[in-house]
């Protein structure tokens, strides 16, 4: 069994390519010796993206099996960023969980997931109520033929449940019918309940830190998510903020002035009559003009051609229709309560900084945070100045990398690696597989986004580690030895990248 082993001065992160999501296993020289420290950032991915890289399917057991041979099964430190398919759903099944065989020493998740915050627990709430309404609307859905809106609104329920199947399956919908028992809820109680037989769980807030990740000098400073329920909602840039391109990257719910979904009938309850009353005396109005029959000529009047009660005329049904922006609206939120961390390495100071999917009201957040650090202060633009890694935001998307110049108020990517050393050394790791994205329906995702691929080829002198690219191809204007260099370090499977950041 061979063992993940960093480099004596410095750590080795490991982005494996599992499909479309993320999983990193991080490992770090353990402080005094012995065995090496090591980190596991999420476990997940979009089922049916991994047939897209490697031509065959590709079970998650694989990843597993490969993180138990680097680290002999003992995680020093799981990180969740937050509750999406994609970055928990290898973590639990229902049957021997991924994660059963890992011990967990620690747990870090972000303050949302804390029981004992009450504005957490105010969020989870009015989510729950929310997911419950949009589940039952699914379910009429179906029943009235809505084949095209279930499986949209199917795609993304994935995103809140977990599972590893492209179609929600019959489990999975059970487990539905109570979302404390879905897929992604179950894998973090797993990584929860492992941390609390050693040293426990952390819900981090912004500002918190520097925290030291356990048996090491390395320092962790905690970014996100905000604790403001507008930024929380906050997802797409405003003006200068968006990478070229990224209008038509625009979720359907900004598309049309995302709001509040409605909660209620637009009238009055004096003002309406309940479908079963109205219908319940065959002889009733209702039952006259806005019945069931079918389409054909009106008895009274064979030249018209549809009769007073056709289907329809009603509109009993067309209301579910709306579920699909509910699904939305239900999904808008959940990548900005992404716990957002910087990673500082004891002896350079140099940064890994890991964004997980925040969006540009995380991002916004960070402006305004500062550590103190002795007789100095750390600020975010600090932070970002010494970021040698960056692992790129949402997949790549249009709004989870602001744009922006150095001297810009808001945090963007013309922030990181300012210095000339973090320069020369800078790298990107994008969780994407760009042609499955593409497929998505009925809306592809633009992942990554093109001008926000180009500006990090451009930043990191082609650095840059993508899912679905066996290896990044060489940039031109970079010389051939430099880059040969840069390969050199890097190992390539068909099941990971691995990229040593060395302390010096």
């Amino acid at each position: 069994m061979a063992k993940l082993v960093p480099p004596p001065n410095g750590v080795t992160v490991r982005m494996y390519r599992q499909g479309h999501g993320d999983c990193f296993l991080i490992a770090c020289p353990r402080d005094g010796g012995g065995d090496p420290v090591y980190l596991v950032i999420d476990c997940g991915y979009k089922p049916g993206s991994p047939e897209v890289i490697h031509n065959r399917p590709l079970s998650i057991d694989e990843t597993i099996d490969s993180i138990v041979e680097a680290t002999g099964g003992a995680l020093d430190l799981v990180v969740l960023t937050h509750e999406h398919q994609d970055h928990l759903n290898g973590i639990w099944k229902k049957k021997e969980p991924y994660f059963k065989v890992f011990t967990i020493a620690e747990a870090w998740l972000a303050w949302t997931e804390n029981p004992d915050d009450d504005l957490a627990n105010e969020l989870r709430e009015r989510h729950h109520d929310q997911l419950l309404g949009l589940i039952a609307a699914r379910n009429r859905l179906k029943l009235a033929g809505g084949a095209s809106a279930v499986e949209t609104v199917d795609n993304l329920l994935a995103f809140e449940l977990g599972g590893t199947q492209e179609r929600m399956n019959a489990g999975e919908m059970l487990a539905a019918a109570d979302p404390e028992k879905s897929v992604n809820k179950q894998g973090i109680k797993l990584v929860k309940d492992k941390a609390a037989e050693n040293r426990g769980v952390l819900y981090l807030n912004p500002g918190d830190g520097p925290v030291m990740v356990p048996g090491t000098n390395i320092r962790t400073f905690v970014l996100g998510p905000p604790r403001d329920e507008e930024l929380l909602k906050d997802e797409d840039p405003h003006g200068s903020e968006g990478f070229p391109g990224d209008a038509s990257g625009l979720t359907f719910a900004a598309a049309v002035g995302a709001g509040a979904a409605p909660q209620s009938a637009p009238f009055a309850g004096r003002y309406s009559e309940s479908f079963r009353s109205a219908f319940s005396d065959p002889t009733a109005f209702y039952v006259k003009r806005y019945g069931n029959a079918p389409a054909g000529p009106n008895e009274d009047n064979d030249k018209i051609q549809v009769p007073d009660n056709a289907a329809w005329r009603r509109i009993d049904d067309e209301w579910l229709f709306s579920a699909e922006e509910l699904a939305l609206q239900l999904n808008k939120g959940i990548n900005n309560t992404s716990l957002v961390l910087a990673f500082e390495l004891p002896k350079s100071k140099k940064v890994l900084f890991f964004a997980a999917d925040a969006q540009r009201g995380n991002w916004i957040s960070w402006k305004d945070l500062e550590w103190q650090d002795g007789t100095h202060k750390v600020t975010t633009r600090d932070l970002l100045a010494r970021t040698v890694l960056y692992k790129v935001g949402h997949h790549g998307s249009h709004n989870a990398t602001l744009a922006g110049k150095v001297d810009d108020s808001h945090p963007n990517l013309s922030w990181m690696a300012t210095g000339t050393a973090a320069a020369a050394e800078f790298t990107a790791m994008i969780t994407a597989v760009n042609k499955w994205a593409l497929a998505v329906k009925p809306k592809p995702w633009r992942h990554p986004l093109p001008s926000i691929k180009a500006a990090l080829t451009k930043k990191t002198q082609g650095r840059v580690f993508q899912t679905d690219t066996d290896k990044p191809p060489k940039p031109t204007g970079v010389p051939t030895a430099a880059w040969n260099k840069f390969l050199d370090r890097c190992v390539f499977t068909d099941l990971y990248f691995e990229y040593p950041v060395l302390d010096t």
